[in-house]
């Protein structure tokens, strides 16, 4: 079984300059990690990819990768200029997409914890839509662990709902609230809600394991790491192996930053290399059939069976 923790269920930007902006920035992170392809040749796959109200598109390129449950999410900031309808409106929309594939998509509900009545606005998504997780983007302006954000986390915790919440530096938002630290004080003050930390830190991928070795709720996911794996393959193996000797296999979760990162390296290549690094031995660096498994869908598994 292979599941997919990490999936951004967007649309393009009507506006050209918007839409080419956006795709621009994502192309500025891809590039950075050593994935360089341009402008015009990704735009045209974002806005195809994109263009999918009712993710049938999305099912399609999973049934090509082999990818069995994507957990699909939208993302809230109050610096959107959204107010509280409007969200709730892109709530229920991931929602109802995922109600349409109720075996193949997972949405998770996304409320900004500095919006006002930011609680009762997520027990609503999880409530009224269905939805069955948490998802955050700190690196928008707060932290994970502030008061406003534990407001909400009580929430999660009485509904049992896990949190995916993004951690480390990306071009254009502010990393002082996305590293790691921040979810030791949640890990411990909230044992029973499911922490995955987006990228596993990134860059701070030591911090997040030094975490999660000691804080056994508080996974990661690959998601953004295949543009490393792809161009930097040995270093990619080099790292995953230091981590599954710290923590074992049990808190690494696949991801793919869907649809960001997908026009640069696909899913189903994605897929592919976790899938061989058991019979790729060559450089010394070796994992088991068992670690691979565990980390493309049964760590997954594990947590949202709990909820779905």
């Amino acid at each position: 079984m292979i599941i997919d923790v990490h999936y951004h269920f967007m649309r393009l930007p009507a506006d050209e300059n918007r839409a080419r902006n956006l795709t621009d920035g994502f192309r500025l992170d891809a590039g950075r990690a050593g994935v360089k392809k341009p402008l015009d040749e990704v735009l045209p796959i974002f806005r195809d990819y994109m263009d999918d109200p009712d993710g049938d598109k999305l099912v399609r390129r999973m049934d090509e990768s082999g990818i069995d449950i994507t957990v699909i999410n939208v993302v809230d900031s109050i610096g959107y200029g959204t107010d509280s309808e409007r969200v709730l409106r892109s709530n229920e929309n991931c929602a109802r997409v995922a109600a349409q594939h109720p075996e193949r998509l997972i949405p998770m509900a996304s409320i900004d914890p500095r919006r006002t009545d930011a609680p009762g606005l997520f027990r609503k998504c999880i409530e009224d839509f269905n939805m069955k997780g948490l998802k955050w983007h700190p690196d928008n302006g707060y932290y994970p662990n502030s008061e406003e954000s534990y407001a909400v986390l009580e929430v999660a915790n009485e509904l049992g709902i896990p949190l995916l919440t993004h951690t480390g530096p990306l071009a254009n938002s502010r990393a002082k609230y996305a590293h790691p630290i921040h979810l030791d004080d949640v890990a411990l003050d909230f044992p029973n809600i499911n922490i995955i930390a987006a990228h596993m830190g990134d860059i701070w991928w030591h911090d997040w394991a030094a975490l999660a070795k000691c804080k056994e709720n508080l996974y990661g996911d690959l998601a953004m790491w295949q543009l490393t794996a792809e161009a930097k393959p040995r270093l990619f193996r080099r790292y995953l192996r230091e981590i599954l000797d710290i923590l074992g296999p049990e808190q690494v979760l696949f991801g793919s930053d869907g649809p960001i990162f997908e026009p640069y390296v696909s899913n189903q290549r994605w897929a592919k290399i976790l899938k061989d690094l058991p019979t790729k031995i060559d450089d010394g660096i070796a994992f088991s059939d068992e670690e691979v498994n565990a980390i493309l869908g049964n760590n997954a598994f594990r947590i949202f069976s709990k909820v779905s």
